[in-house]
């Protein structure tokens, strides 16, 4: 038993604060960046509650009944919360490396060449005349002139 409740707990880390029962309620604190969101789309059997802020932080309990169902929902909401933001900062921090190479991409290439390219939700970048990857530039990675 000990160690099940280590590990859950363990899997919030470093976001876990506190885990408590008030009167026949579970609530279920983390401590996040202030730029995160929690979740939109929240089982009805939960109460979400900011209870502090910082410059950095937001204290946030997640509340539901004192059941195991309720122990079990608290805890996957707050690893959802934390998952979703994680990845939403990954993605981020993704998009700003992309557009950083589409910037030395359109500097180093030819302009006939940057005509050709287009955008593709499933294949990534195209060139549609030759129906594969666009390449540019030489073989050592410089623009070709």
């Amino acid at each position: 038993m000990r160690t099940a409740v280590f590990d859950t707990i363990k899997s919030l880390q470093p976001y876990f604060f506190s885990l408590r029962e008030i009167k026949k309620n579970v609530s279920l604190d983390i401590r996040i960046p202030l730029n995160w969101r929690y979740l939109d789309d929240n089982p009805d059997e939960i109460q979400i509650k900011v209870q502090d802020e910082s410059e950095m932080n937001r204290l946030v309990s997640i509340i539901a009944e004192s059941t195991k169902e309720g122990y079990d929902t608290v805890f996957n909401v707050a690893k959802k919360i934390i998952k979703v933001n994680l990845e939403e900062e990954e993605k981020i921090k993704l998009f700003n490396q992309k557009v950083e190479e589409l910037k030395t991409l359109f500097l180093s290439s030819p302009l006939d060449k940057l005509k050709d390219i287009s955008f593709d939700k499933k294949n990534g970048i195209r060139n549609p005349k030759s129906a594969g990857e666009i390449e540019l530039g030489d073989t050592e990675g410089s623009a070709t002139n």
